[in-house]
């Protein structure tokens, strides 16, 4: 048992010395993509994995050997970035500033530890963030030139998804000019040149976007391998798309019967303001937190509040009153009947932070206490997230609110109709086009355009991160098979408090890894390390 437990802390050890090896070089505050850094970090992650390859984990007890298969999957993570993703050479948006929603830098290396974003400051500045965020901008210029040396593989689909969002950055930074000229004026010359580095480079994509020749989506193949060796789901990707097409079916089906059922009900309506959108969000959260206590549907943390107003998931800081003629997907649900989305908020993001469990012990697991690399963690929060906003309104949580039920059901197809778009993206059958107008098309109501920017952003997430989308549905059905097994293996002593209490205390991480601890089942694990 000490030889073990000496042979886990090496485990901690080695995890600790990955996290490092994986974190970009940075150069007098520009972080270094280029070939020779990419290849000196690949190097080396080869030896991580020979050193991990040769821990014998065989009498450790499953929550270590959990962690093991955690550290596992990271670096396999690392591998696919280099061998197939290569975004730093394939992907321009790699470079942009925003995401086209978010402020934020490097938006997708910010999977694999970048800590080089670049958020919108609260002006004044305090001296403690004043030099970190000059620097941040002195180096855009930089940036963009390296960019322009790195792109070799560059995809023209994701050039387009770039250049529309260069508009959002130079928007950003134009934003920054004018808070400058009140708080920092010594700033704006630095601001103002990042701005013209910023259009050159916009300017650029649109001039070499016709000579770019990488295809869009990843392949079949690449996307088994990534799911199965990364995310730890043991389906493939015909599997994926009969589960997630069954999923919009239903989801589209119910959704009639409910606009059957509430035909005479009173129609829906919109917010008119500030005051009345975050009052009704307000309720919601009261409402639920309610909810889960009386229903005993999990334990809520003493120190856990009702989900405060800055929190709220106020459609990316737009609302229907704000924008009566141009109202995206976010405000024509939430501004309807924000309970849906304050339950996948509450219940998947914000009943957690910083990836882990609000009430679970730090230190019990080092390796789980931290933020997982390449979405691995959504493969199981955005699945509890996306599965509790059905299971609480089946629990009886919208009751009082009927057609609540509907705009569960446009959730449902929202998400579903986007993972059938991933699958076709990255299988090369749809373009960045087709699968635009396909996720579009697909939504009810036509509420999600296709020229909204969460419609392009959820594009623009899935192309990036594959399979993002894709596991929302899947890692649901997932844990619908868990809950059901654990009431099988449980009998009369099962509830569904002491589900989610067991299943939030396993911390983020694959749900196959989940199961095999609170059940003992190996069997995904075992076919996935199979392979």
């Amino acid at each position: 048992m000490k030889k073990s437990l000496s042979e886990y802390h090496s485990l901690i050890d080695l995890f600790k010395e990955f996290r490092e090896h994986i974190k970009p070089v940075v150069i007098n505050g520009l972080p270094n993509f280029t070939s020779n850094a990419m290849e000196n970090q690949y190097n080396g992650l080869k030896l991580l994995q020979e050193r991990l390859g040769n821990i014998q984990i065989n009498d450790w007890d499953i929550p270590h050997q959990v962690d093991y298969h955690v550290l596992r999957s990271e670096m396999n993570g690392v591998e696919f970035d280099h061998k197939v993703l290569k975004q730093w050479s394939r992907d321009p948006g790699f470079y942009n500033l925003t995401d086209g929603i978010y402020p934020r830098l490097l938006v997708h290396h910010s999977r694999s530890l970048s800590d080089w974003g670049l958020y919108e400051p609260e002006l004044p500045f305090t001296a403690k963030d004043y030099e970190g965020f000059k620097l941040k901008l002195k180096v855009i210029p930089k940036l963009f030139d390296q960019a322009k040396h790195n792109l070799t593989d560059a995809v023209p689909e994701l050039a387009e998804i770039a250049i529309r969002i260069k508009e959002k950055d130079i928007q950003l930074l134009d934003g920054f000019k004018k808070e400058f000229l009140i708080h920092h004026q010594e700033l704006v010359p630095i601001v103002e040149k990042a701005i013209v580095a910023t259009k050159d480079f916009r300017n650029w994509l649109i001039e070499n976007k016709s000579s770019m020749v990488g295809k869009v989506g990843i392949g079949k193949e690449n996307y088994n391998w990534w799911m199965k060796n990364v995310h730890l789901i043991p389906y493939g990707w015909n599997e994926f798309y009969t589960m997630i097409q069954n999923d919009y079916n239903r989801a589209i089906s119910f959704l009639k019967i409910e606009q059957n059922k509430n035909k005479n009900e009173p129609g829906y309506h919109l917010t008119s303001d500030a005051a009345e959108n975050l009052s009704r969000q307000g309720d919601a959260a009261i409402k639920l937190m309610k909810f889960l206590n009386d229903e005993e549907i999990i334990t809520i943390p003493d120190q856990l509040e009702p989900l405060p107003v800055d929190q709220y998931p106020r459609v990316w800081g737009s609302s229907a009153y704000k924008r009566p003629n141009h109202m995206g997907f976010f405000e024509q649900t939430n501004d309807r009947e924000p309970m849906t989305n304050i339950a996948h908020v509450f219940f998947g993001h914000y009943y957690i932070g910083d990836r882990k469990i609000w009430y679970q012990k730090s230190g019990e697991h080092y390796i789980r206490d931290k933020i997982r690399l390449y979405d691995i963690h959504e493969a199981r929060s955005e699945a509890l997230a996306f599965g509790i906003e059905e299971w609480l309104m089946q629990a009886g949580l919208f009751d009082d609110r009927p057609r609540s039920r509907e705009i569960n059901y446009v959730w449902q197809a929202f998400r579903n109709a986007r993972a059938l778009a991933d699958l076709k993206m990255h299988s090369n059958e749809f373009s960045l086009k087709d699968g635009i107008n396909f996720f579009s098309d697909n939504v009810p109501n036509n509420w999600a355009e296709k020229d909204d920017d969460a419609v392009w952003w959820d594009i623009e997430e899935t192309l990036r991160a594959p399979g993002h989308s894709t596991n929302y549905i899947v890692g649901k059905n997932m844990m619908h098979q868990l809950m059901m097994e654990r009431s099988k293996q449980l009998g009369s002593d099962f509830t569904l408090k002491l589900f989610f209490d067991e299943f939030m205390n396993g911390g983020i991480i694959p749900i196959s890894l989940t199961r095999w601890e609170l059940t003992g089942y190996k069997d995904q694990i075992n076919d996935l390390l199979s392979l």
